[in-house]
């Protein structure tokens, strides 16, 4: 009987009585599955926990092995793929092991020692990228934290405005089909680090929306730069620094850089970028969400149409606003207005999404002299689980 610390393995052939007789040969070390013929051992990919490896033979009826491998590979990219093959054509089992990223490729007969040999270095494999994949995961997160928590202290407008900006490009994204969606909201978000690089008059005025001189254009012109900069040397984040990179390029191939992209070419974060950034601007001027779009799309050359569409779509189902005692507030709640002491000091902007951190720096504010202005407002959505603060 298979224990649960066993490897769990995939075999798939469309011989049953070959199956059955490695069953029989692995199964005191390791955790045997079989499936006869690829759409079983799809099938098999769906359910139950993940399998370590994955075994296949090549010549097979209907979807052959490396059709099946490809296959695996997208539904089980962490397993390590093995092929058995009588087979012995050079093109064919090179084609194999590029597309379905096959890690062993032993030729039949196989005696039960070399087979046994080559799953305990498939299952060594599988554990190699397992483990550099969580050791590159908790660098991410760890880089991203340090790098949020640093705009949540330098700037808190500009981290309250960033916070703001990735939900409006949440409810963007739910209306259109994009791939890495979470580097999308991401790149919304880590879009305001290169505010650290501002005054903090000029990043005010930035924030509230208010008519910059020249020379402060030129400093914000410059902030997607320094954010690049900043993500350019996280592990996995080249999408978020190129979506930024592209944040001031035009639809029409206006704007930055002037590398002669336009239209569907330019990177979707980019574009994505682009409009929400504008978006949130006009809000920022005290525009109403109508007219916001009606002057986005009176310069609809700059967006992308489908964009700008989505954005219309979620400004007309946003939520509504609503006003609750301190004492009410919770994690998860989204402020709808900048909160303030009894005599009008910005304490937390708007857009901000409450934490645990954040509710004890406000219920620490309310426990001052001067207090804190209830009621607060938030937007009409469900809280959350505590966020985690670290």
């Amino acid at each position: 009987m298979p224990t649960g610390d066993q490897p769990r393995i995939l075999l798939v052939d469309d011989e049953p009585d070959l199956l059955d007789g490695l069953r029989r040969q692995l199964r005191r070390e390791f955790d045997v599955e079989t499936a006869v013929g690829a759409a079983n051992g799809l099938f098999a990919l769906g359910k139950g926990a993940p399998f370590t490896v994955i075994v296949s033979d090549f010549m097979m009826p209907g979807i052959n092995g490396a059709q099946f491998l490809a296959a695996a590979r997208k539904a089980a990219p962490s397993a390590t793929r093995m092929l058995l093959t009588g087979h012995t054509n050079l093109a064919d089992a090179a084609s194999t092991v590029n597309q379905g990223g096959v890690f062993r490729m032993l030729l039949k007969p196989v005696e039960p020692e070399t087979m046994v040999a080559a799953l305990r270095d498939s299952v060594a494999q599988h554990r190699l990228v397992v483990a550099e994949r969580e050791l590159l995961e908790q660098t991410l997160r760890g880089s991203v934290q340090a790098l949020t928590d640093v705009l949540s202290l330098v700037s808190p407008a500009g981290f309250g405005r960033g916070t703001r900006m990735r939900r409006v490009a949440s409810a963007v994204l739910d209306s259109v089909e994009v791939e890495d969606r979470w580097a999308m909201e991401l790149a919304v978000q880590m879009s305001q680090l290169g505010v650290v690089s501002l005054p903090p008059p000029v990043a005010a005025r930035l924030v509230a929306g208010a008519e910059l001189s020249p020379a402060e254009q030129l400093m914000v012109d410059r902030m997607p730069e320094v954010a690049e900069q900043l993500i350019s040397p996280i592990p996995r984040l080249g999408v978020v620094a190129e979506a930024i990179r592209y944040s001031r390029k035009g639809f029409d191939g206006s704007g930055t850089p002037a590398d002669g992209t336009a239209g569907e070419r330019i990177p979707f974060g980019g574009r994505l970028l682009r409009l929400i950034e504008d978006h949130d601007a006009l809000l920022a001027q005290g525009v109403s969400p109508t007219l916001a779009i009606a002057t986005l799309r009176s310069s609809a050359g700059l967006y992308d149409p489908a964009l700008l569409d989505a954005l219309e779509t979620a400004a007309a189902t946003a939520g509504g606003v609503h006003g609750v005692p301190l004492a009410e507030v919770q994690c998860g709640m989204v402020l709808a207005a900048p909160v303030t002491s009894l005599s009008g000091v910005l304490l937390v902007n708007d857009g901000q999404e409450v934490t645990a951190g954040l509710l004890t720096r406000l219920r620490n504010f309310a426990e001052l002299e001067d207090g804190v202005a209830e009621p607060v407002m938030v937007l009409d959505v469900s809280p959350s689980d505590p966020a985690p603060t670290g």
